[in-house]
């Protein structure tokens, strides 16, 4: 029979080998938890922002990184991952990259599953009725991948999860009654993630780059006022010796009158 996971908000597993509650995190997963991915995954394109020949003072539009590229790590400077995420922080809208990445894990936990049962078992489709199919060690991997979903929608989806995710109620629904049919395809996260990646699209990626934008101008004021300064000292000082040397040579014409 094969393992299934329950979907109600009761919070508890069903199921022959789960009777233990969902561990649901005080705070969203940091970036490091869901980003680590193997190596293949890891590669950066000749298009990426870390492959271009700019350097990190050519800011213009054309050398920033998309939203995309930020999300993959593919960016450098303050256009880091890290420091995506700190932005977030601060906005109080950091569940939105912490779900992000949180599907694109379990989108590669699943494809490791999937591809791993394939040749043994061909029938496997990700789905609890394909499920009879596996072997002992193949029903627990599925099992674990069951847990992570739940911890998914247990952390973002659910009404008044901790981190729940400003989500329509369509989108909401369908994605709990797809997984509650048995459904563990990363496929029926993307609508969810999606619109999610819409929303940093649309306001959070634009803050980013205004923010790191102002600084970099309050820090090229910052140098500048420097240099106009001793500009002004020096303008200053010359000045005083063009003062100096007038006086000077009023009083070397009053001693020369002097007996």
């Amino acid at each position: 029979m094969p393992t299934t996971v329950s979907l109600s908000t009761a919070g508890s597993f069903e199921g022959p080998t789960m009777h233990q509650r969902s561990s649901i995190p005080l705070s969203p997963p940091s970036p490091q938890y869901f980003s680590h991915a193997s190596s293949h995954k890891n590669r950066r394109s000749v298009s990426s922002f870390d492959s271009r020949l700019s350097s990190d003072e050519d800011d213009s539009p054309m050398n920033r990184p998309s939203l995309h590229q930020i999300l993959l790590n593919q960016g450098r400077g303050q256009y880091t991952l890290d420091s995506f995420g700190a932005f977030l922080q601060s906005q109080f809208c950091y569940e939105n990259l912490a779900f992000w990445l949180a599907s694109r894990q379990y989108k590669l936990c699943a494809q490791s599953l999937y591809q791993s049962v394939q040749q043994s078992t061909p029938l496997f489709n990700l789905h609890t009725d394909s499920a009879q199919h596996l072997n002992a060690s193949q029903l627990r991997a599925f099992t674990d991948l069951q847990l992570k979903m739940r911890a998914i929608l247990d952390t973002f989806v659910l009404p008044s999860s901790p981190h729940e995710l400003n989500l329509s109620d369509a989108v909401r629904c369908k994605l709990l009654r797809v997984v509650a049919e048995g459904n563990y395809h990363p496929q029926v996260l993307e609508q969810a993630r999606e619109s999610i990646t819409d929303l940093m699209k649309c306001s959070s990626y634009p803050m980013f780059l205004e923010g790191i934008a102002a600084k970099r101008a309050s820090n090229a004021g910052s140098s500048q006022s420097q240099p106009d300064s001793e500009k002004s000292h020096d303008h200053d000082g010359s000045s005083w010796r063009l003062k100096a040397k007038q006086h000077f040579k009023l009083v070397s014409r009053m001693l020369k009158r002097s007996p």
